[in-house]
């Protein structure tokens, strides 16, 4: 192959590549519209797999992968929800949506430093004050950090117990009836 050929193949596969982008990233909107979350998961992945410094990608993954995140989450896949969130937020840092998904999960699963921390994180990127669940996850924390109960205080007794008295040595002790013979009556 000659040096003008090579370059003509590498110059065609760039502009395929490139015309990729945008055929995947429009396809991966409407099938987010229309409820396909998993056909969205691969066509934004095809995508960012030939564009994957590009920000409006990685925000569309994030918006995917949230909503695919959500419908686990409502059908009781928490596996599968969590890993989607998980994986919102290593595309988009900033989507605070799937940062309190993860917050709402952690809070079901009781784990309450990560409902804490999810939930601060999302709070913090949409400007608002916490969700209420961070403030019964604090709640909650604090009793596990103590123990979990107030400390254990016995009533003061007000009444005296009556004294052990044994028997007295000389009373009859209880002796095993006299052994009989079988009867041999049929």
């Amino acid at each position: 192959m000659t040096r003008i050929t090579v370059a003509i193949l590498c110059m065609t596969l760039a502009a395929t590549i490139s015309a990729c982008t945008p055929l995947n990233w429009d396809r991966a909107q409407t099938e987010l519209a229309q409820g396909r979350l998993d056909e969205a998961v691969n066509d934004v992945q095809a995508a960012l797999s030939s564009d994957p410094d590009n920000l409006k990608l990685k925000n569309l993954a994030a918006q995917i992968f949230t909503q695919r995140g959500i419908k686990y989450y409502q059908d009781g896949q928490m596996i599968g929800a969590r890993q989607d969130f998980i994986t919102a937020v290593s595309y988009d840092p900033t989507y605070a949506s799937a940062y309190d998904y993860l917050g709402m999960l952690s809070f079901q699963q009781h784990n309450w430093q990560d409902a804490i921390s999810y939930g601060d994180k999302a709070a913090g990127l949409e400007g608002q004050s916490d969700p209420d669940y961070v403030e019964s996850a604090r709640q909650n924390l604090r009793k596990v950090q103590s123990g979990g109960f107030p400390p254990y205080n016995p009533p003061a007794r007000t009444t005296r117990l009556p004294d052990y008295n044994p028997p007295p040595a000389t009373a009859p002790s209880y002796a095993a009836p006299p052994a009989t013979a079988p009867s041999n009556h049929y």
